[in-house]
């Protein structure tokens, strides 16, 4: 399984895939030859001035450079806007729904603008959301996360590491509750049989007496 990677990770899939997730920016300047970027405009055309277009993220995270000549607009999902939904009850959110890599694109995006009020807003939403999915690995089912929308895909890797840790932790108890009802009940034979040999014993002794 390729665990997430908040750092660039050539051979992580997950990496590749958040990475590949388009991204609003706006053009600085003219650019020629450079239509091809935007599916509006001709192949071998120019792109103008503050002309809005979608990347990919890598394309801007490949190169500093490009910075000059493009400005991200960071997607709506991750805007003030959004902010105060998940401050009301973030574990409503369907997160899964808004991005599939929610976290990790999140982070790539913090060191665009207002860096350090995204981190916060990752942080709160990471820790609000982090309670329900303890409750659901606690509360193991059958229930299908294929269709469940309101988990990323980091999320979805904890619940599955979280309900598999709960199973092996239930089997053990199981498992040691059997073998010290087990231990119990040979220790209570034993202890049956050395009374019932004691009392033999005893009775013995007592007819021998009474012989003589």
């Amino acid at each position: 399984m390729n665990k997430p990677s908040y750092h660039p990770n050539y051979y992580s899939i997950d990496d590749v895939m958040a990475t590949q997730e388009r991204i609003p920016c706006r053009a600085h300047h003219e650019l020629f030859q450079m239509g091809f970027l935007d599916s509006s405009c001709e192949k071998n055309g120019n792109l103008l001035p503050n002309q809005q277009l979608e990347v990919p993220l890598w394309y801007l995270l490949q190169d500093e450079e490009r910075t000059r000549y493009f400005s991200l607009i960071v997607p709506d999902i991750f805007t003030a806007a959004y902010k105060e939904i998940y401050k009301a009850d973030a574990s409503y959110v369907e997160l899964g729904k808004l991005n599939k890599f929610y976290y990790e694109l999140g982070m790539y995006l913090c060191k665009f603008d207002n860096g350090d009020d995204l981190a916060e807003m990752l942080f709160n939403t990471a820790q609000e959301r982090v309670k329900g999915i303890k409750d659901m690995c606690n509360n193991v089912s059958s229930e299908n996360l294929m269709d469940n929308k309101k988990l990323d895909h980091l999320e979805r890797m904890l619940y599955e590491e979280g309900s598999r840790t709960h199973r092996m932790f239930s089997d053990w108890l199981q498992e040691k509750s059997v073998n010290i009802k087990s231990t119990e009940l040979v220790t209570n034979h034993r202890k049956r049989k050395r009374d019932a040999l004691e009392g033999d014993e005893g009775g013995s002794q007592s007819s021998q007496r009474m012989s003589t």
